[in-house]
């Protein structure tokens, strides 16, 4: 049952200016949130508030029916809980500074599950979506809660192929997650898939909210903070999903990424988080699924992590390699193998990883193992 108290606190959730921050400042200060709604100028200014900022509650409030907005958030199956709710996300609640409230559709019980966060570009690649494909569904088919923002591509594949396999998807959305506001449009009934599976849709911003660039930052660290782990399945250097991935490294939590080719923009960023030790590599599900003591006994892609049982194109590096002791470069073995260089790029990332092969400078490989 809704605390009466939340009445008031999505009323100040509707007036701009008004984060996380300031909502601490008024639940310290004021015994209620009804007192603080109903406070003078001067008192919210005792409260922490700029004196604009109170000012501007003051008037706003007077254009606000508390009982009013809130009967909206009921009307569209809407939840508010709030970091004192025991429904908060616990690994939300670590954080530095945590949402105060968040807008929760659907399975309420979903967000304190075992969890991983997926995230990458809006443009995936063939590559990308087949690592989702052969990774991702099996993480949860082994009753891990998959976690995205709804977003075209990336997102969009892992909350799908979460459903197609029957698993539990979260989407956290960067504005207000009623029917009219979802976004974007397009993946509607794709939210109500998400529903309807028993997953849940979430928000820090308030009903009929419409995102925009400054939102999709604080979604980004709400993901990275209620998980256990975080995915980059692919990103260009600049990219919007690296802000994910610094969050989730920021907050201490287990980062992974998926390694390509070094000459796909997409892998940019991924192996960027490799190279520099934020992320450890994505290679299967197991790689996920070993932090939360699980094995994968599903095989839905038929792969296993990486041993030293070499794929065809890896033994033909192996072989060339072998020939040149002192090691042998990239032009060296495009012109050997009769490999194409993005192929060789990639397999050789997977060679280094699985410790069989090292890069020993300007593109140099010697054997290992």
């Amino acid at each position: 049952m809704q605390n009466s108290d939340h009445i008031y606190i999505n009323a100040f959730n509707l007036i701009s200016g008004i984060g996380p921050q300031k909502l601490y400042y008024l639940a310290q200060h004021f015994d209620t949130f009804e007192h603080a709604w109903q406070a003078t100028t001067d008192e919210l200014i005792v409260s922490g508030l700029s004196g604009q900022l109170s000012k501007k509650i003051t008037n706003e409030r007077q254009n606000i029916n508390p009982s009013e907005e809130f009967r909206k958030l009921q009307n569209n199956d809407i939840r508010l809980i709030t970091v004192q709710d025991k429904y908060f996300p616990k690994k939300l609640k670590t954080i530095f500074s945590p949402p105060f409230l968040l807008y929760v559709r659907g399975n309420i019980e979903a967000l304190n599950t075992p969890s991983v966060a997926v995230v990458g570009s809006r443009k995936i690649s063939d590559y990308g979506k087949h690592a989702i494909t052969s990774i991702i569904r099996d993480i949860a088919r082994s009753q891990i809660t998959i976690i995205s923002g709804l977003a075209l591509g990336t997102d969009a594949l892992a909350h799908r192929e979460t459903l197609d396999v029957n698993g539990t998807t979260i989407a956290i959305l960067a504005g207000g997650i009623d029917d009219k506001t979802i976004a974007p449009r397009t993946h509607a009934i794709l939210a109500s898939q998400i529903l309807e599976h028993g997953g849940a849709i979430i928000s820090e911003y308030s009903i009929a909210t419409q995102p925009t660039r400054g939102t999709f930052p604080t979604r980004n660290r709400i993901m990275a903070g209620m998980t256990d782990a975080t995915v980059i399945i692919e990103a260009t250097q600049k990219s919007g999903t690296l802000t994910t991935a610094g969050h989730a490294h920021k907050f201490g939590h287990k980062l992974f990424a998926l390694p390509g080719s070094i000459f796909a923009n997409n892998s940019v960023g991924p192996n960027t988080l490799i190279r520099d030790g934020k992320a450890k590599a994505l290679l299967c599900a197991d790689d996920i699924l070993s932090i939360f003591n699980k094995r994968n006994t599903h095989k839905s892609s038929g792969r296993t992590c990486p041993s030293t049982t070499l794929t065809k194109h890896q033994k033909t590096l192996y072989t060339t390699i072998k020939k040149h002791p002192d090691g042998a470069q990239i032009n060296i073995l495009i012109k050997e193998t009769k490999l194409d260089g993005s192929t060789i790029s990639s397999e050789l990332i997977m060679m280094e990883i699985a410790g069989i092969v090292k890069n020993i400078g300007n593109q140099t490989y010697i054997l290992i193992h």
